[in-house]
């Protein structure tokens, strides 16, 4: 039996596409690891760090991937979910990202607001190899941000972006919890379903968890 068989035909068209995530933590993990178990079957995975035993507690890893790079653990796991999978790990000094069948979408994860511009400028730059989507998820603690661009560029970009001092603050230093994690791949992974079967988008909205409210943004 299918991986996918319990939601034959919900995903239809998830295998014709590239996914690259783009900083492989909390959002990174929990996404990719979705997107696999819906039948995604092309990943090229971005992240410079290595895992950590703070990561344990907010991302998808495990104790056995400590002290490995974040890539090749993450990799690790979307084999172990299947083994037929093609994952591309780029760590350390990566210094380019791979478009190459214009069917690519892009997920969003580096830590830091600078960074993410700097990847969608880079991104963005040649319109020949430009993703057909792009999804920026943001998360806090308790507060996740969501952010779809269809046909992306770089204005439509920065029309959303902020630098990393006018991000939300959590209390009591809290920059992330494994319930806000899980809950951020959930979102990407739908937003992923709409977009590959022309469904509507819900557009731009955050979640907070102490209200348990989703509100546009």
């Amino acid at each position: 039996m299918s991986i996918t068989a319990r939601h034959e035909g919900l995903f239809e068209g998830v295998n014709d596409y590239t996914f690259h995530i783009l900083g492989c933590g909390a959002i990174g993990s929990s996404a990719a690891l979705q997107l696999a178990r819906m039948g995604a079957a092309y990943f090229h995975l971005y992240d410079r760090d290595i895992v950590e035993d703070v990561n344990i507690g907010v991302s998808q890893y495990i104790e056995e991937d400590i002290n490995k790079e974040k890539v090749d653990a993450l990799k690790e796991h979307l084999l172990g979910i299947n083994t037929d999978l093609i994952v591309d790990a780029h760590g350390g000094d990566f210094n380019q990202f791979y478009f190459q069948d214009h069917n690519d979408i892009v997920i969003l994860g580096f830590d830091s607001m600078k960074s993410r511009l700097e990847a969608v400028t880079t991104i963005c730059s040649n319109p020949i190899t430009r993703p057909k989507c792009i999804i920026d998820g943001r998360m806090g603690a308790e507060h996740y941000q969501h952010y779809v661009l269809p046909k992306p560029t770089l204005a439509k970009y920065k029309a959303v972006w902020y630098p990393d001092n006018e991000g939300d603050e959590e209390p009591c230093n809290a920059k992330a919890t494994s319930y806000c994690s899980n809950m951020s791949g959930s979102f990407i992974a739908n937003s992923v379903r709409k977009f590959i079967t022309d469904s509507p988008l819900n557009g731009n909205f955050s979640f907070h968890f102490p209200t348990m409210m989703l509100e546009k943004l």
